[in-house]
């Protein structure tokens, strides 16, 4: 009988006890290597979720600074009338829209809140708007699924054009000089740079007689001509030498004027003026509204103090001796209604700023809204008297300067209406810009708009 030799040591039956011990092993290992795969699926589904929540929110920020550069911001207004703004614009923009279906953005003069938009089946992003300072911040959630991620960044309110105005004088018209009449800068000849900027008369600039311009005149047409009959000047040269040409720049293509914000001064106005009103004789007015169609002639010693706020329409008169610390500012009639919306001088005017004004509640605050002197969008204005020192800046639909009307302006001369800026006889303009170029409470560039600040961009 043949017999089975085991090495030495061996013992029946280990090679199998060895098998079943490795086969355990195997078996952990696939059981753990499941584990992990399954860990990593869950672990990349996730990641994926993330990633789709924050590109929503990323999404959605896009979205809003797109949304936030139209948004017109007035100049001079305080944190909380910056978010009143925004919050009127976005509702404008987005109530009713098929972003927004029934819902509707909210605002409770604290936060605008963006309800839900849906940018697929289960995705989609909301945004909550509020003041940071002096900025708005912008917050805006992301989610897909159950999974929502955050991005917040701070807009702050700039002009959409530089703050800087490079002209003394800027009509949208034509411009006539004739006679005497002259446009000076009071401590440098650039302070008296003339803007002429129509492109519907082709002969934009017609000067007779001994006028001058100080600085140099700028046409915004190409096609645009220049008339100068008689002994003309135009930043120092005679039109009898050729140096004159070098201050006259034609084509310098449209320029944007700054353009009207009343509302900065409006609240101010509490005192109605109506046609009850006497506006003659030895009387004194404290921020005045003139209701529409008063036609008001104010006459005699007549001293006017704070907001002259017009209404439209109206054809308002200041004859005799009128003396005005503050600023006169109207509603805007619209284009080619002069004929019934216009404020004639007529005799000696004297005009201070609002920073002049006394210490008593009713000017607190508007004595820190210095450097203009009249807002009139809509309006003719006329001179025909003598004005002294105007200590503010002048914009008006169409400015008349006749007779010896003429005296110190303390800021910029602005005509929005393409028609005609006429000085005639010996009226002058002197400008001085020696308190800077920056535009003053009621005039903007364009309006303000917000601009988003990426250093403050951040994940939440």
């Amino acid at each position: 009988m043949k017999r089975t030799r085991y090495l030495p040591g061996a013992r029946p039956g280990s090679a199998y006890v060895l098998a079943l011990l490795l086969l355990g092993v195997f078996a952990s290992l696939a059981v753990a290597l499941a584990a992990e795969s399954g860990m990593n699926l869950r672990l990349a589904d996730n990641q994926a979720l993330v990633q789709a929540a924050r590109l929503e929110a990323e999404g959605g920020m896009a979205y809003l600074t797109y949304l936030l550069r139209d948004v017109s911001v007035p100049s001079g207004v305080s944190p909380q009338q910056l978010l009143d703004a925004v919050a009127a614009a976005v509702q404008s923009q987005m109530d009713g829209t098929p972003n927004l279906g029934e819902d509707a953005v909210s605002y409770d003069q604290t936060s605008i809140d963006i309800p839900f938009i849906a940018t697929a089946d289960d995705r989609g992003f909301s945004a909550t708007l509020s003041l940071d300072g002096e900025q708005v911040r912008v917050a805006v959630v992301g989610r897909k699924g159950t999974c929502t991620r955050g991005v917040r960044m701070n807009f702050a309110a700039s002009s959409s054009g530089s703050a800087e105005f490079d002209y003394g004088v800027a009509t949208a018209g034509k411009l006539k000089i004739v006679g005497n009449a002259r446009i000076r800068g009071a401590n440098d000849p650039a302070e008296a740079n003339v803007l002429v900027g129509t492109y519907t008369y082709n002969q934009a600039v017609r000067l007779i007689g001994n006028c001058e311009i100080g600085g140099d005149l700028f046409v915004s047409n190409p096609e645009a001509t220049v008339s100068m009959t008689g002994n003309v000047s135009i930043g120092g040269e005679s039109v009898w030498g050729g140096e004159i040409y070098d201050h006259i720049h034609i084509g310098v293509g449209p320029v944007q004027l700054p353009q009207p914000d009343p509302s900065v001064f409006e609240p101010f106005a509490t005192n109605i003026v109506d046609g009850s009103t006497s506006t003659r004789g030895n009387r004194t007015f404290s921020n005045i509204r003139i209701l529409a169609g008063t036609n008001p002639t104010f006459s005699g010693n007549i001293t006017l103090k704070g907001v002259i706020f017009i209404e439209t329409p109206n054809r308002v008169k200041f004859s005799g001796n009128v003396t005005i610390t503050g600023v006169v500012v109207t509603q805007d009639a619209g284009d080619d209604a002069t004929d019934s919306n216009y404020i004639h001088f007529t005799g000696n005017t004297t005009v201070r700023g609002v920073d002049q004004l006394p210490d008593t509640p009713e000017f607190v605050g508007l004595k820190e809204l210095p450097g203009t002197f009249l807002l009139a969008p809509g309006f003719s204005t006329k001179f025909t008297g003598n004005f002294g020192t105007i200590s503010g800046a002048m914009a008006a639909e169409e400015f008349k300067f006749t007779g010896n009307a003429g005296g110190t302006v303390h800021g910029v001369v602005v005509v929005w209406g393409d028609n005609e800026f006429k000085l005639t006889g010996n009226s002058y303009l002197t400008i001085d810009l020696s308190g800077g170029t920056q535009l003053p409470p009621g005039l903007v560039l364009g309006g303000g708009a917000l601009r988003p600040l990426p250093e403050t961009y951040e994940e939440f």
